[in-house]
């Protein structure tokens, strides 16, 4: 597919981003971009597809199906020969370059920021690794995946319960972090290459992605040493503020919190507010008080009373924050989640098959994103794209004889 076939819409129309990334943080940074109306071309090597690809039926690469949808596919050696001579053309009306390799490695390929930028003055870099492109060299080339981004930023110390080993959170919390980091950098890049014509290189490192996102806890470490508790599913500090099972054993959350909220849930759970152990005004009942233990005593028997979607119902007419916990399959039949069209479908681009999955996210009142592509087949667009930049038919068919491009002709390699 060629650039003028591609439909223009959303706030990003016009924006040209290259994506070599793999994996969950760079493919999710570009496909939120990709929804919003950017040109974003996906660059595969031939010796290495994704790895979140689909490799097979029971392996369907469900993630990759949406990360990818919208874009386009070229599968092409970037570091050597024509491939490298193709990138650099591709680079000079690109706007956003993002990379998601180990810290350092482009430079390595003689691709350095002050290279890219003598080719493309404006580019705004964005470089996704684990640990970063500066700091201890003993770290900036380590290898990271999003349990170590959690691991190391702090992350997973702080999930599971107080008296078991922490717990990896799901589903890959770093690698989401990271791409919206990197996206962020994007844009803040691109706005001001805009106005200047000075691009920017972006340095996301995977761990400090998770700490930027715990900012309580870290700042009440460094100020006071306090070192935070795992809380499980329920609140180390405050009563009323976790997870209760109800009768039908389904699990809902529940978040007493702020005085307003206290006033309205203490008489909810057949409690007195204004007495002395719930005094008026009360902001919030410490977890293992006195107050705290009849709360929580009410708040068991109160679920236990009551089926979830009912115990639910009762909590939010009294204005008490609470939410039975969804699985898909409650999701699905959920009335907001239908009103929304929070779940869609679209079409796949080599089939007649679709594919089910999350909607654009965050929606736009006049510039609307959409789903106008599915994920491409590796290198689907190899002719288009190199034809735009100006090779003929010998050069690409030399290019495939010298396996710097590849075509795979099913989503399964």
């Amino acid at each position: 597919m060629k650039t003028e076939e591609c439909p223009k819409f959303g706030p990003l129309q016009g924006v040209k981003v290259v994506n070599l990334t793999m994996a969950i943080a760079g493919p999710f940074a570009c496909g939120l971009l990709a929804d919003l109306g950017a040109d974003v071309i996906g660059i595969e090597s031939p010796l290495g597809r994704d790895t979140s690809r689909p490799t097979g039926p029971t392996l369907q690469g469900w993630g990759t199906q949406m990360e990818r949808r919208n874009t386009r596919s070229l599968c092409m050696n970037v570091k050597e020969g024509a491939g490298r001579d193709f990138f650099f053309e591709l680079l000079k009306d690109a706007d956003i370059l993002m990379d998601g390799f180990r810290g350092g490695q482009m430079a390595k390929w003689g691709m350095p920021d002050e290279v890219l930028w003598e080719i493309n003055p404006r580019l705004t870099i964005v470089h996704i690794s684990g640990f970063g492109q500066t700091g201890d060299p003993d770290y900036i080339g380590r290898a990271s995946f999003d349990g170590i981004g959690q691991a190391f930023g702090c992350f997973m110390d702080m999930n599971g319960f107080p008296d078991r080993l922490p717990v990896l959170a799901f589903p890959q919390v770093s690698d989401y972090y990271a791409g919206f980091m990197a996206d962020l950098g994007a844009l803040a890049g691109y706005i001001n290459a805009s106005k200047t014509g000075q691009g920017e290189s972006v340095d996301v490192a995977q761990y400090e992605s998770m700490l930027r996102c715990e900012g309580f806890y870290a700042v009440n470490y460094l100020n006071t040493g306090a070192l935070p508790v795992r809380e499980g599913s329920h609140s180390t500090s405050s009563a009323g503020y976790g997870t209760y099972i109800c009768k039908d054993g389904v699990p809902i959350y529940v978040l007493i919190l702020g005085p307003g909220v206290v006033k309205k849930a203490i008489p909810a759970f057949g409690l007195e507010y204004g007495s002395d152990l719930f005094p008026v005004g009360t902001p919030v009942v410490p977890f293992g008080s006195e107050a705290g233990d009849v709360l929580e005593a009410a708040m068991e028997k109160f679920f236990g009373e009551h089926d979830a979607e009912e115990a639910e119902r009762i909590m939010l007419e009294c204005g008490v924050p609470a939410s039975r916990i969804y699985n898909f399959a409650i999701a699905e039949k959920d009335p907001h989640y239908i009103a929304r069209e929070s779940f869609t479908e679209w079409k796949n681009s080599y089939n007649d098959d679709t594919i089910r999955g999350v909607n654009i996210v965050p929606k736009l009142k006049n510039n609307p994103g959409q789903i106008w592509r599915g994920m491409p087949l590796v290198g689907a667009d190899n002719e288009d794209i190199l034809e735009e930049l100006g090779a003929t038919p010998d050069q690409i068919a030399a290019m495939y004889d010298a396996k710097l491009l590849k075509k795979e002709e099913t989503p399964f390699g």
